[in-house]
């Protein structure tokens, strides 16, 4: 039985929710977490499957507390102890850093783009093979699983999005059948859920509803750094952008040497080029414009209607007297 929106299976460490079909609100707000929207129109929609800056920010900050770890350990004199810290960081961060710059150095792929008046996405593989596939046919889950280590223990999740073949639009889903897919890592939970809800509000509601597509700054490093500042000063105050948005910020996550990679890396964002895919991405009639299915209608009324009681009943709840 394919899984619908709303599902859930979990496990001893891992659990899947399923979010669409059919695509119903989340109850979260359309938040792109990873600044994967590369365009938007009033008629469609390209997203990207690469994103840096979470990798960026885990990797570099990793990098910075092994190095704080070796320094700490040499300043006190236990040198068996660095060795060690710098053998087994060495290995780990080098592992990651070479999985980072792999995936930056790959050539970005064609973006994949939800016509919301046609209410289908078009499919570009890098080999150039193309497609469509109805919108209520996306596939679109939550997983995430929890990691328990030495330190204690961490969950991580992601959005995946899965697309039926070409010839197989109409097959029965199962969770082994094969398909084209990307999976990106918003984080689990709540955030992969707002990632997609930027997807599914833009098909469902409209590009109003949905974040400005990333922005790719074209001034240089001092330029984006003056500009950062200034927001930040008149944000938080002088003396705490010092301290943090030129000081402890920068050396944390170093944002100057992100923004220097995402401009070289997204500095041409790749279209759809074929005349097929031009044609279709055309806007339509609204006489023409494709209607949700009747299943899909009755399951956002009566989600719509279970968000508005949970939220009544959280108001209620919080407005009532407590006894002293």
């Amino acid at each position: 039985m394919t899984p619908q929106a709303g599902e859930v299976k979990a496990g001893l460490l891992w659990k899947q929710e399923h979010l669409s079909p059919l695509p119903i609100p989340t109850g979260q707000p359309a938040s792109d977490v990873l600044g994967m929207i590369w365009r938007k129109n009033d008629i469609f929609l390209d997203i990207g499957s690469l994103s840096l800056s979470g990798g960026w920010v885990t990797l570099y900050s990793m990098s910075l507390i092994f190095a704080g770890g070796i320094l700490l350990a040499l300043f006190q004199g236990i040198f068996l102890a660095a060795i060690l810290i710098g053998l087994i960081s060495g290995v780990m961060m080098g592992f990651l850093w070479q999985g980072y710059i792999k995936a930056y150095r790959r050539p970005l792929m064609p973006p994949l783009r939800f016509h919301r008046q046609r209410r289908e996405v078009r499919i570009v593989t890098p080999e150039g093979e193309e497609w469509t596939v109805p919108w209520e046919r996306v596939h679109a889950i939550a997983p995430s699983a929890t990691m328990i280590g030495q330190f204690g223990a961490a969950k991580m999740g992601g959005l995946l999005l899965w697309f039926p073949y070409k010839d197989q639009i109409d097959e029965p889903f199962h969770m082994n059948k094969e398909g084209w897919a990307i999976m990106v890592s918003p984080g689990p939970g709540i955030a992969a859920m707002r990632q997609w809800e930027c997807i599914r509000s833009f098909m469902e509601i409209g590009p109003e509803a949905v974040p400005e597509p990333t922005h790719v700054r074209d001034e240089s490093l001092r330029d984006i750094f003056v500009e950062e500042f200034h927001k930040a000063r008149q944000h938080h105050g002088l003396l705490l952008t010092l301290l943090w948005d030129v000081g402890i910020g920068q050396i944390l996550f170093n944002p100057m040497g992100y923004h220097w990679l995402h401009k070289k890396k997204f500095a041409v964002i790749p279209d759809l080029t074929s005349s097929e895919s031009i044609a279709w991405s055309q806007s339509l009639p609204p006489e023409q414009w494709a209607k949700r299915s009747p299943e899909l209608e009755a399951a956002i009324a009566e989600r719509e209607k279970d968000l508005e009681a949970a939220a009544t009943a959280k108001l209620a709840s919080s407005s009532e007297p407590v006894d002293l």
